[in-house]
């Protein structure tokens, strides 16, 4: 074509045909590139998508080698066996097709840049649950599809498996962790819409155990034998049933970090890698905070001592107290103590509960509660944290 020479106008018919050429052209590079050997009759262009007379057909199947490992592909036609091919390629995040001139990405691939480029300003602990989320669902379930290959059956299908063995929470931390990556490749024009936002989509689940205060009796048989601990036992039980404070925020406090009037929390200890110790920033913005030391709490720590240095929690490896717990040791030490005072079926967490329900019923007003707990909203504290213990109950039902 010459310059300056108008673009070429194509009827249906040429265009038709030249498709047709380009996909037989394709095919015949996908079969040389699997080298259809071995006894099968390598197959030319025209012979592609006609099934073999016998009835039924043969099925056919080929071993192909991707990346070092060794592959079957399979098809009753040459053209089923591209196919295939093709998708396996695809599953393996080795392909792309395109859409407007675009790349479609597989939802792995585009959901860690998304997560790479507007998520990395979040809180440690936000992040570590973020990739639990990510590692524990949605890669494995979903992180080999192509982008537009996920439709809203497909979403509802992952729902209803999901809701056999979860809550109707967990689930939708799940959508809430997809979803806005599938915003953001509709407006990058990858998709035309994002699944998880159909109308049509309905989360089911297991209802939701929030954690529970525990009761009297037992947690003041607990805070009794505190002083008679060891070290890094009375320590730890100390900072759980006196501050409100987060495990991992416990993990991370330091002597330094104590003034014999206040504790400053400002790091916490996460473990990401399931038992390696990491120090992180708190949670979130509000989750750098002071408590004001408590009578118990300040008699079980002592009086600002400039010589003590250190995590109040240390691991057993380092002497200096420079290293805080690992996983193992942490998650030990917990049910160590939890065992001995009949604890059973309580976690960490609901220490932090408890304190929060302790205050209540000591009349602290719920804003306070919300600012010892480093939280932004009062709505949180009063609907997940401050609980009705039985025997207050009890108390009430005596006065009716």
């Amino acid at each position: 074509m010459s310059e300056g020479m108008n673009n070429p106008v194509f009827t249906q018919e040429q265009v038709e045909l030249i498709a047709k050429e380009a996909a037989k052209a394709a095919t015949d590079s996908l079969l040389q590139r699997m080298h259809l050997d071995s006894g099968i009759e390598q197959a030319s262009s025209d012979t592609l998508g006609k099934e073999f007379s016998r009835v039924p057909p043969k099925r056919i199947q080929v071993k192909v080698n991707i990346e070092g490992q060794d592959r079957w592909i399979h098809g009753f036609t040459y053209l089923e066996v591209c196919e295939d091919y093709v998708r396996l390629l695809e599953r393996e995040g080795l392909i792309q097709w395109m859409s407007h001139g675009k790349p479609i990405p597989i939802l792995e691939v585009y959901l860690k840049k998304f997560v790479e480029t507007f998520k990395n300003g979040q809180a440690a602990l936000t992040v570590e649950n973020r990739d639990r989320i990510m590692k524990k669902h949605i890669i494995p379930k979903m992180g080999k599809r192509r982008l537009d290959e996920i439709t809203t059956t497909d979403v509802q299908e992952w729902y209803n498996e999901l809701a056999k063995k979860y809550s109707k929470e967990t689930i939708m931390k799940i959508r809430n962790t997809i979803s806005p990556a599938m915003d953001a490749a509709t407006e990058e024009g990858l998709i035309s819409r994002n699944p998880f936002r159909s109308i049509k989509l309905e989360i089911g689940g297991k209802d939701t155990v929030h954690h529970r205060a525990i009761p009297k009796a037992k947690i003041d048989a607990l805070k009794k034998a505190i002083p008679d601990m060891k070290d890094q036992e009375r320590y730890m039980f100390a900072l759980l049933c006196y501050t409100g404070v987060r495990f991992e925020e416990a993990l991370g406090f330091r002597w330094e970090d104590y003034d014999g009037k206040w504790l400053t929390i400002e790091r916490a200890v996460v473990h990401p890698t399931r038992n390696y110790p990491e120090i992180k920033t708190p949670k979130t913005v509000t989750s750098a905070r002071k408590i004001p030391c408590s009578a118990e709490l300040k008699e079980l720590l002592g009086e600002k001592d400039e010589k003590k240095h250190g995590f109040l929690v240390w691991s057993a490896k380092d002497s200096t107290h420079e290293t805080p717990m690992s996983y193992t040791e942490a998650r030990n030490t917990f049910r160590r103590v939890r065992d001995r005072f009949q604890l059973d079926g309580y976690s960490a967490h609901d220490f932090r509960d408890t304190c929060a329900t302790e205050w209540r019923e000591n009349g602290m007003p719920l804003d306070m509660i919300a600012r010892l707990l480093g939280h932004a909203k009062t709505e949180t504290t009063e609907r997940r944290y401050v609980k009705y213990r039985e025997e207050s109950l009890n108390s009430v039902r005596q006065m009716m």
